[in-house]
């Protein structure tokens, strides 16, 4: 299973990660996380001097990506697991790490605004047509069910 945390939804995601990684072990799956990132910008200061350019960036947010799932998951007592920091657009960048990992289910906890209802309807209109594929979307704060409970629905 592949577990999808996209960039804006941190919070949701994280938050809903040890339950998203359980429902995949209790499966059997295999496990990886991916987390899906816009192609970030230079950082520059007040007079435009770069401070840190894009791929010094790239590995600054793949680095605090990293630790903040191996903190989480020592934290919920559970092993690590393979964590992949993706940049570009993130429908198919998607696609492209479903066709790297020959995942057959994508699960992911999207934020409630607006861009993350959008990109949850792209994702679902990409892999509608692709059969072995299915995608599961975690409804609901983190808060709002027992550790041992789970409540998704197919996308």
């Amino acid at each position: 299973m592949l577990i999808g945390l996209f960039e804006g939804d941190e919070p949701s995601g994280l938050a809903q990660l040890t339950r998203l990684i359980g429902l995949a072990r209790l499966q059997g799956a295999a496990v990886r996380v991916a987390y899906f990132h816009s192609i970030p910008r230079d950082r520059t200061d007040r007079h435009d001097r770069v401070i840190a350019d894009r791929y010094r960036e790239m590995v600054r947010i793949e680095e605090a990506m990293r630790e903040d799932v191996a903190r989480l998951l020592r934290a919920a007592g559970r092993p690590p697991v393979e964590v992949v920091v993706r940049f570009g657009a993130p429908v198919a960048e998607v696609e492209r790490e479903v066709e790297t990992f020959a995942a057959d289910a994508v699960a992911f906890a999207p934020g409630g605004s607006l861009k993350a209802r959008w990109r949850t309807w792209r994702i679902r209109q990409r892999f509608a047509s692709a059969c072995g594929v299915r995608l599961l979307v975690l409804e609901g704060p983190a808060g709002a069910r027992r550790a041992t409970e789970v409540a998704m629905r197919p996308a």
